[in-house]
């Protein structure tokens, strides 16, 4: 795990975001995304998925990273997913429907990670994993200390659509955290979580708007 404050407790502070974030479940990039338009492109069961939230969920997993890239949310899509989504929003076409629609079909594979990603964020956030104010609280302490992005920050707490993120992590880690900790490798649990993302693909209905 990085550190968590490159200035104070770093050893205490680290176990500590560990443990809230186990916790929580028990209990209950510097770079601003702009985007000047929004655009619906997929729904998933009832809900729209626009441009601007994946813009709002990319600058959220960068500030992720930033503060504890030892997550589970990272490692299962990658850094890799970071740097491709962040591309994917930066080229995406403000002109015609038929350019949108062409770049969209040439970007496949991209949207069908967009798609799991916002599925897992579906899922977890219908079993109402509580984000504890002291976890908010240290969050809010490490984004600032690691000098992460504040723009997940909002008064005295967390923007709701990065509390969503957070309930991901505590979702995966209340799921395979036990798992993970008998063998202490991600990839010895990365073929289980594919399996539960290939389950809840097929579980969660979805739509292109091409």
């Amino acid at each position: 795990m990085k550190s968590l404050s490159r200035r104070i407790s770093e050893t205490s502070k680290s176990v500590l975001l560990c443990s809230l974030l186990l916790g929580g479940v028990v209990a209950s990039a510097r770079a601003k995304v702009v985007v000047s338009s929004d655009r619906f492109l997929l729904k998933i069961l009832d809900r729209t998925v626009s441009l601007q939230d994946i813009g709002y969920q990319l600058r959220n997993i960068k500030a992720l990273d930033c503060i504890y890239d030892d997550a589970l949310v990272i490692q299962f899509f990658r850094k890799k997913f970071i740097q491709d989504l962040d591309a994917f929003v930066r080229k995406f076409p403000k002109g015609s429907e038929e350019e949108v629609s062409a770049f969209m079909h040439a970007n496949e594979e991209m949207l069908k990670a967009i798609r799991h990603f916002f599925k897992i964020l579906r899922y977890s956030e219908d079993q109402k994993s509580e984000v504890s104010a002291s976890l908010a609280q240290l969050i809010k302490e490490s984004t600032k200390e690691n000098r992460c992005e504040t723009d997940i920050l909002y008064k005295d707490t967390l923007k709701t659509n990065f509390k969503s993120l957070i309930e991901m992590e505590l979702y995966l880690r209340a799921r395979y955290g036990g798992q993970l900790k008998s063998t202490g490798k991600f990839e010895t649990i990365r073929p289980s979580i594919e399996l539960f993302v290939e389950s809840l693909d097929k579980q969660f209905t979805h739509e292109y708007y091409w």
